[in-house]
């Protein structure tokens, strides 16, 4: 998976750019290349996530304002992160500014640059979570494992939810679930209504598993067992849920040679061409159109994938 490991998420239009800073051994031209990426990704990704009353003002607006325009989505450290990569490419574009472009501010302005992207799918994913529609976990697995790693290790780092609710809910899903196994419930009764507070659950518990499978398809095998251990160890798995996923990932394991795993961009690009059939149009959102963006370049290049449209569940395994 050396493609993964080596290369930034970002659409190949900022991509060049990226890639420009590690050719120059000059500091000016180096933080030249860093603030054209930036102003690519802001312009071809971070431009959708813009409310649609600020659209006047981000098209005459220059880049500081446009940043600026990004508040109600980013955190105030992304911001921040976002403006320190602006003012590295001003002080490149100022003669009397060069002796300040330092190999650590180009670093530090390098390794923010490169994860642009995925803090992008990140915040998305903190503020709606994985199971806000019935193929975003899908469509986030189409990316080479070590992607979805960066994605989902902060986004586990992240939960703020109380153990004992966590626990509680599986054990009363876990209850359900043998009821119905019993025949105590009939097989096509509707699951019970969720709350607010259980989304959010079901949410994390789907992310401890994504994760366990990205660790193992990432090739990192004594991790994957290692993390769901940790999440039983800190209480945030019942042992009938920590069970299943170790036997899941010993399952996978065995046949890990087998696996579709999507080893590159181009093959994310062809497996999420083959899943955007089964997306309704009433589904589409802002998540899709950004991941659109980055992964086929153009959120309207999806729209030559929507012929014939597919159950969602005939989305490709590859994608799983």
């Amino acid at each position: 998976m050396q493609e993964a490991e080596n290369l930034p998420l970002m659409p190949k239009s900022a991509l060049v750019y990226y890639l420009d800073e590690k050719q120059s051994p000059i500091p000016y031209q180096k933080v030249a290349s860093i603030r054209s990426c930036l102003e690519n990704i802001v312009e071809t990704i971070f431009v959708h996530i813009v409310e649609p009353v600020d659209k006047a003002k981000w098209r005459r607006g220059d880049l500081n304002i446009r940043i600026g325009l990004l508040s109600h989505f980013f955190s105030a450290d992304v911001i921040d992160r976002l403006h320190s990569i602006r003012l590295l490419g001003n002080d490149g574009a100022h003669q009397a500014k060069h002796a300040a472009l330092t190999d650590e501010r180009i670093g530090d302005g390098l390794s923010a640059l490169s994860v642009l992207c995925e803090w992008a799918i990140l915040t998305y994913i903190k503020k709606h979570g994985l199971m806000s529609t019935d193929w975003l976990a899908t469509v986030l697995s189409t990316l080479p494992p070590v992607y979805r790693v960066r994605i989902l290790e902060p986004l586990i780092e992240s939960n703020n939810l109380d153990r004992a609710r966590v626990i509680a809910h599986q054990e009363v899903r876990e209850a359900y679930a043998r009821r119905m196994y019993q025949g105590l419930i009939p097989l096509d009764s509707a699951p019970p209504e969720t709350t607010e507070e259980e989304d959010r659950i079901m949410s994390f518990l789907l992310s401890i598993d994504k994760l366990a499978m990205a660790y193992l398809k990432n090739k990192q095998f004594e991790r994957s067992f290692e993390f769901v251990q940790e999440m039983f160890d800190e209480g945030w798995m019942t042992e009938e849920f920590a069970r299943d996923t170790w036997e899941k990932l010993e399952s996978l394991q065995s046949s890990f040679h087998s696996l579709p795993i999507s080893e590159s961009m181009e093959q994310t690009r062809t497996y999420l061409e083959k899943i955007l059939p089964a997306v309704k149009d009433e589904e589409q959102n802002l998540f899709l159109t950004l991941f659109s963006a980055m992964v086929l370049e153009s959120p309207e290049a999806r729209a030559a994938s929507f012929s014939q449209a597919p159950q969602l569940g005939a989305a490709p395994e590859s994608a799983k």
